[in-house]
């Protein structure tokens, strides 16, 4: 596993989600909605993927200023069928557009079997995770897909053409343990990039590429991302495109406008979410039952390392999530610094922490296990 390694103070988890919560609120969104997409970040840091959690929260105010993130979307559903819809996120936040999306695919699926349900007029939707194990709640198989702007090389190529373009599925288990599947199909997240250019350290060489081509290990010369297992992840990174742009009808990855050009310009992002009613096929328990089992079994494989683990998908995540729950959630001190000056700004009080500095590793996947955009 990759890491880099930053400078960081520990949060509490409920504390750093109000924190959040009163940024969004101050930037005029609903109580209801602030608390969900405040819910998001943090479940995402929570879960060990930082590249996805409360660093992106300065981003998205930023833009909310700039509107080209409304602050209260007025999202529509269309129903196309028994089984499909559309949701129009309104150029909302695109958590918003996501959860909305999951919920009518779980509607959808209660009443034809299966549902699925694009999305477009969207903006950055943070760790699908979120929206997968949402659904697995709910007893159902499901699947989230999202698409971005240039960032990935299809294999053999100098330039980007596709974005990260993430895909997620999940099968529910018993007592919570459930099958979750979060990985971009670049090498490592965009914004993995981005936490290491604010917190000012390197990234390993053979990530990405500089303006000539050429492999950099600063993330501010970044340009472009390769993808994770050449020709295979380039393939599935460009499918995915078509899921998430054709359907909804939003543009391919060269046509989207960047995340981190023009902050006034709307981003236009797709998406698909779908949903499998497994009690159309077998008894939910009796599944679940079968997913504990293949748990069980995927566990007690020989290790190739001494005194190694194998862990099933989203299980490295589940274990990071219980540790911070306790001893809570490493941010970066350039991040709190980001935060305290927005603080000051909407008149809020600032983040309490400990003067003690920490290095801690975050942690990135360069295999697919969870990686976003």
């Amino acid at each position: 596993m990759a890491q880099i390694q930053v400078k960081s103070t520990i949060l509490d988890s409920d504390y750093l989600k109000e924190f959040c919560f009163q940024l969004l609120t101050h930037a005029d969104l609903s109580q209801a909605d602030a608390e969900l997409v405040s819910d998001t970040l943090v479940e995402s840091n929570l879960r060990g993927i930082d590249s996805h959690g409360v660093a992106r929260l300065p981003h998205y105010l930023e833009r909310i200023r700039q509107r080209s993130i409304s602050a209260r979307p007025e999202m529509q559903w269309e129903q196309l069928g028994p089984a499909v819809g559309r949701v129009d996120g309104d150029h909302g936040l695109g958590q918003l557009a996501m959860v909305k999306a999951a919920d009518h695919a779980v509607e959808l699926a209660r009443d034809s079997g299966a549902g699925w349900v694009s999305i477009c007029n969207s903006s950055h939707c943070g760790a699908l995770a979120y929206y997968g194990l949402r659904i697995a709640r709910e007893g159902m198989i499901g699947f989230a897909f999202t698409h971005v702007d240039p960032m990935v090389t299809p294999h053999g190529a100098a330039e980007p053409f596709c974005g990260t373009n993430p895909i997620c599925i999940t099968a529910p288990g018993k007592n919570g343990k459930s099958l979750c599947l979060d990985m971009a199909t670049s090498i490592t997240p965009w914004n993995t990039i981005a936490n290491a250019a604010i917190e000012g350290v390197s990234i390993p060489d053979d990530w990405a590429l500089d303006a000539n081509g050429q492999g950099t290990t600063d993330p501010n010369e970044v340009v472009a991302l390769f993808p994770f297992g050449g020709f295979k992840g380039s393939g599935l990174g460009l499918l995915i495109d078509v899921l998430c742009a054709l359907l909804g009808g939003a543009p391919i990855g060269p046509d989207i406008p960047k995340m981190y050009g023009d902050l006034s310009q709307k981003r236009l992002l797709g998406g698909l979410v779908g949903a499998i009613d497994i009690s159309r096929f077998t008894a939910v328990d009796s599944f679940q039952e079968r997913i504990a089992e293949i748990i069980m079994r995927w566990g007690a494989l020989q290790p190739i390392r001494e005194g190694g683990q194998v862990y099933y998908p989203g299980e490295p995540e589940d274990l990071t999530r219980a540790e911070r729950l306790k001893s809570g959630i490493p941010v970066g001190w350039q991040l709190i610094k980001q935060f305290n000056q927005l603080a000051s700004k909407c008149g809020l009080s600032p983040l309490e922490v400990s003067e003690v500095e920490c290095d801690v590793d975050v942690t990135v996947e360069t295999s697919p296990t969870e990686s976003l955009i």
